[in-house]
């Protein structure tokens, strides 16, 4: 326990408003950084069934929808077709998930197989042990601003993509006008 409110108490204690920390900070390092502590931690749990954390996060987003297109997984997931297409394949050839072509002969549908529901399902209780055994080194608050501050990130992401998207397309718009 004395561990623990140690941990607590130095946990995100760097003084960020200071210059030189700030500078040295980088958005996309940290969270990529959290992002590998956590699979591994997750991966260490869902190992027991022979499942990877990036593997159950696509078995249950392919749970969702009775058929879920290649495109609204990628958005779903935050990945980009390649990635998308490299994971869907991997659980396509271990036999949980089946690909079909949709009307339109570049659109994919992809559903669980029997197998891949009774992995997924073996899965839960291995992935409800690591976000349990997480949740215990954090209060409870501290597990409800991590949450709040994921959200408001992602949103934040998503904003800066549309944003330089629009700022992208605005000078080729204004360029071809230009020429005429």
């Amino acid at each position: 326990m004395a561990g623990q409110s140690r941990t607590r108490q130095t946990r995100g204690s760097s003084d960020i408003s200071s210059p030189a920390v700030a500078e040295s900070l980088c958005a996309c390092a940290t969270t990529r950084q959290i992002a590998r502590l956590l699979t591994q931690l997750y991966d260490r749990f869902l190992r027991n069934v022979g499942v990877e954390a990036p593997q159950f996060a696509l078995l249950v987003e392919i749970d969702k929808e009775e058929r879920s297109h290649h495109s609204a997984i990628g958005l779903q997931c935050g990945m980009d077709k390649t990635t998308v297409s490299r994971n869907l394949k991997l659980l396509e050839r271990k036999g949980w998930v089946k690909s079909t072509r949709g009307r339109d002969r570049r659109e994919r549908h992809v559903t669980l197989t029997q197998a891949g529901r009774k992995r997924l399902a073996a899965a839960w209780p291995e992935w409800r042990k690591a976000q349990t055994h997480l949740r215990t080194v954090m209060t409870g608050e501290e597990w409800t601003a991590m949450f709040h501050m994921l959200h408001v990130v992602m949103d934040a992401a998503r904003a800066a993509h549309r944003k330089l998207a629009a700022e992208e397309a605005g000078p080729k718009k204004h360029t071809a006008s230009t020429r005429n």
